[in-house]
């Protein structure tokens, strides 16, 4: 969800554009390695709200929270949906809000945990791969989505280099592994466009199984938050019914304290959601200092 400021910026001309020609596998190779090697290095928290768009409704709103940053085996992070948000009863009583929490663990052995707080047993369970395609918070966005396994996928074709939205891209397609058979049954590969500068995803193409377009993830804005580049917006578009959810970064901080048990499948029983861990000092995005990427 973010890219280090200090760590990508490239010296020296370009090279020329190479999509459609025999593009040199090796030197793909050594692009994503980069890409993969490159994130954020310090905790993190991001405040977010989802606003789910279906083409013939109405637009509404749903609040999150994520946390996140390094792991030992890759990027870890906790992400707390509301599903509905605290409210007081009838007669007068607290209702808590009702809470997805999920932990996500990226890098080659990709997985995740799911706990629902309103469960009468909120026992933390493996997340299994044929539900990363069941939609959150009856938006767009799937465990898969904010996943994003693809990334570290390690059969891969370069296309090449092109733009993007006048940005130096390079192009690569990115395919399931083959034990991961429920994935390929929705999955046939993903294709990538990576900023050639920052090494930042700008855009994803979902291809189903049968090689149609499934899903389109774009990266609609950055901010730079603490000397890190982090998302801003984030939209998801299904193809098949047109409809898209925009995952949108209210306030964030980069370098925070968070306690040693929250990005633990443990730590999932515990209330993140509404509590003072949340509302740590923060940059409201809105308000960030501009900065061109």
């Amino acid at each position: 969800m973010a890219v280090d400021a200090r760590a990508q910026r490239r010296h020296g001309p370009s090279p020329l554009d190479t999509l459609g020609e025999e593009a040199d596998q090796n030197k793909g190779w050594e692009i994503l390695q980069e890409f993969r090697s490159l994130g954020i290095s310090r905790a993190y928290r991001f405040r977010f709200q989802l606003m789910v768009m279906p083409r013939r409704e109405r637009t509404r709103r749903v609040n999150g929270l994520m946390l996140g940053g390094p792991g030992e085996t890759g990027p870890i992070s906790r992400v707390d949906v509301a599903l509905a948000d605290s409210d007081i009863g009838e007669n007068g009583e607290m209702i808590p809000a009702d809470v997805q929490r999920l932990l996500l663990q990226n890098g080659i052995f990709t997985h995740a945990f799911s706990v629902r707080s309103s469960a009468e047993d909120p026992v933390p369970a493996l997340v299994p791969s044929e539900q990363y395609f069941d939609p959150i918070a009856e938006s767009d966005f799937t465990v898969f989505d904010l996943l994003m396994p693809y990334q570290f996928w390690q059969s891969f074709y370069y296309e090449g280099r092109t733009k993007l939205r006048g940005r130096p891209a390079h192009v690569f397609w990115l395919y399931p592994p083959k034990e991961e058979m429920f994935i390929q049954q929705h999955v046939s590969g993903v294709r990538v466009f990576l900023d050639e500068e920052f090494k930042a995803l700008l855009l994803a193409e979902v291809y189903d199984a049968e090689k149609a377009p499934l899903k389109t993830v774009s990266i609609v804005d950055f901010k730079k938050v603490d000397g890190y580049w982090i998302l801003k917006e984030v939209d998801v578009r299904n193809e098949k019914t047109r409809d898209k959810t925009r995952f949108k970064v209210l306030d964030a901080a980069v370098g925070v304290e968070l306690p040693p048990n929250v990005l633990t499948v443990q730590g999932l029983t515990e209330n993140v959601y509404g509590t003072e861990l949340a509302f740590l000092q923060a940059v409201t995005i809105e308000n960030a200092p501009v900065e061109e990427m």
